[in-house]
């Protein structure tokens, strides 16, 4: 009867560890390719035809919006890498400048992405334990990177940005400035981090 109970238990964890990585992947695959199709919704009609839609609603095919907006920014890219595309978006972005509110979200994104895909140094790309909140604890963070302008002014000393995620959705989180002395970097990939926030510890680098 022990030796039942026994296998019964090891073959339960074993099924869970399979089935509860790839359930989490199609609930988060679902969820955006869902929450994309829905997006494109009413531009659809205008893309592919009235006798495209009609299809569409006989044949439904899942993820087709989020296939037309992989194919809209790959359009995009061709025509931001040629010379008239180049001045046609050089033209839209005056007329977002010159919009408020607009604004202050445009530049600010649009720097942010200006700065991983131009900088020379790395971004992303390591992780490190600070203290935080309170000197007997250690928190688990990514370095975004080096603290620069009025920031690293108002230090005083040379610091880095850390990032630290929420377990267990690592794309909430706040923003930490650490003078770089009492950062302690790791020898961990952000992807091997990202599993551990994500599992609560319970996944750890060796």
């Amino acid at each position: 009867m022990q030796g039942v109970r026994s296998a019964i238990k090891k073959n339960m964890i074993a099924g869970l560890l399979v089935t509860i990585p790839a359930a989490f992947t199609y609930i988060i695959l679902e969820f955006v390719i869902t929450r994309v199709d829905r997006m494109m919704a009413p531009i659809m009609p205008k893309i592919i035809g009235a006798q495209g839609m009609e299809i569409l609603k006989e044949y439904p095919v899942p993820g087709m919006g989020f296939l037309l907006l992989i194919l809209f920014i790959l359009l995009v890219g061709l025509i931001a890498t040629n010379f008239f595309g180049k001045k046609l978006l050089e033209f839209g972005e005056l007329i977002l400048h010159k919009i408020p509110f607009v604004r202050v979200i445009y530049i600010s994104i649009k720097k942010v992405v200006d700065m991983i895909s131009q900088s020379q140094t790395q971004t992303f790309e390591k992780m490190a334990l600070i203290t935080y909140p309170r000197s007997s604890l250690k928190t688990l963070g990514i370095v975004a990177c080096d603290t620069q302008g009025l920031v690293l002014e108002k230090v005083g000393e040379a610091s880095v940005n850390v990032f630290v995620p929420t377990s267990p959705n690592p794309t909430t989180g706040f923003l930490v400035v650490v003078p770089i002395n009492e950062v302690d970097f790791l020898e961990m990939t952000v992807e091997e981090g990202l599993k551990m926030i994500i599992s609560f510890g319970l996944v750890a680098p060796e």
